[in-house]
């Protein structure tokens, strides 16, 4: 493996496919052998008898740059020990979800762990989280972490293939991450409503 170029969040390698051929990729410069690259967040706030999935709005420079979207829908997300090495899993997942959507969860599950993002382009992983906000008051202010995160939306669960079905993807792009993270959330709370966790 050759580093070709490194920033603070980002490295530039290249490498050798099966067949010997030079492969480019991109390698966060906070992975560890201890924890994934990044932590996913699908976070779930109480509703009444139901719940609402809470997803971003955010404003990406690469899809924007590109033509993809205008916007992209994520979940609640962030790097793990990026600033701080000793940042345990959780305690990313906490920080991150409080910092972008004010709510704390009351239960935390983790989902599935070296989840690929783009094995292709990138070595990030992604440990995937389902927060359960049972408090639907906000006990802070959220971020709009620098301008990226436009608007916060809440969709009943009930509700959320027929909002996702209606996006314009020209307008919005939908986050693979996001639908991973429905999949597992989903099962969470179907689980949780029956008392079986």
């Amino acid at each position: 493996m050759t580093s070709i170029y490194k920033s603070k969040y980002l490295e530039l390698k290249s490498t050798k496919s099966p067949s010997g051929a030079e492969w480019f990729y991109v390698k966060r410069t906070n992975d560890s052998d201890a924890h994934d690259s990044a932590v996913a967040i699908a976070t779930l706030v109480k509703n009444g008898d139901d719940y609402d999935f809470l997803f971003l709005k955010t404003k990406r420079p690469p899809i924007l740059s590109e033509n993809k979207a205008k916007f992209c829908l994520e979940f609640p997300a962030g790097l793990i020990a990026d600033d701080d090495k000793s940042e345990t899993l959780l305690e990313c997942a906490k920080k991150e979800l409080l910092e972008e959507t004010g709510y704390k969860a009351d239960k935390m599950y983790v989902e599935l762990k070296n989840s690929s993002t783009s094995a292709g382009l990138s070595s990030e992983t992604l440990t995937y989280i389902t927060a359960i906000v049972e408090d639907n008051k906000l006990i802070s202010k959220p971020v709009d972490d620098g301008g990226i995160i436009a608007e916060r939306i809440l969709i009943p669960t009930k509700n959320v293939y027929s909002f996702l079905n209606s996006l314009d993807t020209k307008e919005i792009s939908v986050s693979s991450a996001l639908v991973c993270g429905l999949y597992y959330a989903l099962n969470r709370i179907n689980l949780y409503n029956k008392d079986t966790i």
